[in-house]
């Protein structure tokens, strides 16, 4: 009973301090090429869609905190109805981001577009795809009454998902290179590391949601590379943009 009490007490440390970490490093690299030009009035003229994604993705990361913080104060009710509501910001952050991926990377192979897109369109893809897949297993663990494994999923999710804004904050750091976005990419898997370390440290143990994240994580996105496999790369953007040549119309 001590040493549960000891763990409970941890976790409702650790939790929200990784969550605000997290949070705070995706903030920390939007307010370099989104939030901060926006404030200052300098951010060039965008679509709707565009700024439904970034404004969609900046409270999703200022809920996610919040929600960690509620289950350490034990506002369990609270923390549920607002959990519903995350459910509609992920539709929005998906759908507008498919929209704006999609268009871009048709504006790159069919109109000379930034290179950027075609080397890591189908990188980025895939950054969301597993993010609505975690974000996907950590609801339908919350539902099984899986407390374990819904808190450790959404932190895999949310690590993932983070990716535009460490590669930004990459960028912002040491300026732009073909391994920029990448690094951008996998080096979010530190924050699942992290999860890892502290779990072994307090209870040696893996759970099963950190490797599987992880692990997902690694082969997808490292065979996504155009420098491990051009031609899958060249062939998912070619999808891309006969997508984005009929999505064209709703951006």
């Amino acid at each position: 009973m001590k040493h549960a009490k000891l763990t409970d007490k941890r976790d409702h440390f650790f939790f929200p301090a990784l969550a605000i970490l997290i949070s705070a490093t995706g903030f920390a690299g939007f307010s370099f090429t989104y939030f901060g030009p926006i404030i200052e009035g300098s951010y060039p003229p965008a679509g709707t869609v565009l700024h439904l994604h970034g404004w969609s993705f900046f409270l999703w990361y200022l809920l996610f905190p919040i929600q960690a913080i509620l289950i350490a104060k034990r506002r369990q009710i609270l923390h549920m109805t607002l959990g519903k509501l995350s459910v509609i910001l992920v539709l929005i952050m998906t759908l507008t981001g498919i929209l704006v991926l999609t268009i871009r990377v048709e504006e790159s192979m069919r109109q000379s577009g930034p290179e950027i897109w075609l080397l890591y369109g189908p990188l980025i893809l895939s950054n969301l795809v597993l993010f609505v897949a975690f974000y996907a297993a950590s609801i339908y663990m919350a539902l099984k009454n899986r407390l374990q494994a819904h808190k450790r999923f959404i932190i895999v999710a949310s690590a993932i998902g983070l990716g535009a804004g460490l590669f930004r904050f990459i960028f912002f750091m040491s300026g732009f290179n073909p391994w920029s976005l990448p690094m951008g990419v996998l080096g979010c898997s530190v924050f699942i590391i992290i999860g890892i370390l502290y779990d072994f440290v307090t209870q040696k143990y893996l759970h099963p949601a950190y490797w599987i994240g992880l692990i997902a994580m690694l082969i997808v996105e490292i065979s996504l590379l155009p420098q491990v496999n051009a031609a899958l790369v060249a062939w998912i953007n070619e999808g891309l943009a006969a997508l984005g040549e009929h999505l064209m119309v709703f951006y």
